[in-house]
């Protein structure tokens, strides 16, 4: 069961502080969106989860292991797969199906699984026609796809999403969400969203602010919280309404908020 375990974690850069004393436990499989404004520390954090950054205080453990012994660092990065905001970041072969394979290799399977890695991940994302591509030449959309792909294909328990969808319109967000719950249904999920709607449609929500979690639960608990309500995030529409008209339901959606006036 993966498992993720955060204690009174810290960071600073240049003397300013982005995270602030900031705890949580998850696991299991779930979706949980990581929501914020940009300069929240929502970024940060997901890289001090993968070791990509230094913890300034506190500790975090993935799966048992402790970030903070080096040693323990090859294998907590086994165990994560990162999705970051920008595709290009992570392409690191001049063919996509060969960019697929890397992390596969890196873990030391054999060829005949890697293969089947590969075609299945690319299969999974709709691109399996574009295997010989230059991933650098796909358009933005197919980036993303193509970025899910070489994380389904090392098939890590975790799952960190980073923004990874901020090339695409709302159809195209909603589309490539519903693909990614889908594909990693088995998965601990963590995507990162400054979108409130989004988060609505979660199993669990931590709300940054300033560094510091501010508010963290089911998505209603969340969202109907005085403390959300009180920062820069743009709550969803049917939940502005809802707190407007002092309904007694906690509609996330359209279609939920028409059930609630409709009683």
């Amino acid at each position: 069961m993966p498992e993720i375990k955060a204690e009174n974690v810290s960071y600073s850069y240049r003397d300013t502080h982005i995270l602030d004393g900031v705890s949580f436990s998850l696991s299991g499989a779930m979706f949980v969106s990581v929501l914020g404004a940009n300069g929240s520390g929502k970024s940060t954090l997901m890289k001090i989860l993968d070791a990509l950054l230094p913890l300034s205080d506190g500790d975090i453990f993935i799966d048992g292991l402790s970030i903070k012994d080096e040693k323990n660092i090859p294998e907590i990065r086994k165990r994560i797969g990162f999705v970051f905001q920008d595709p290009d970041s992570q392409f690191v072969s001049p063919v996509l199906e060969e960019d697929i394979a890397f992390g596969p290799e890196n873990h030391g399977f054999g060829d005949d699984e890697i293969e089947r890695r590969v075609s299945e991940s690319l299969s999974v994302v709709s691109l399996s026609s574009y295997r010989r591509r230059i991933p650098q030449l796909l358009s933005g959309g197919e980036k993303e796809r193509a970025a899910l792909a070489g994380i389904l294909a090392i098939d890590s328990d975790i799952v960190i999403l980073d923004e990874p969808f901020s090339m695409l319109d709302e159809n195209g967000r909603a589309e490539m969400l519903r693909l990614t719950r889908k594909a990693f249904s088995d998965k601990l999920i963590l995507y990162v969203t400054h979108r409130a709607e989004e988060a609505a449609d979660s199993d669990r929500v931590i709300v940054l602010d300033s560094g510091k979690i501010i508010a963290e639960g089911e998505p209603a608990d969340v969202l109907y919280s005085d403390a959300v309500e009180n920062t820069s995030i743009r709550l969803p529409l049917s939940v502005r309404i809802a707190k407007k008209l002092g309904l007694d339901k906690r509609p996330l959606s359209d279609d939920e908020l028409l059930e609630a006036l409709c009683i």
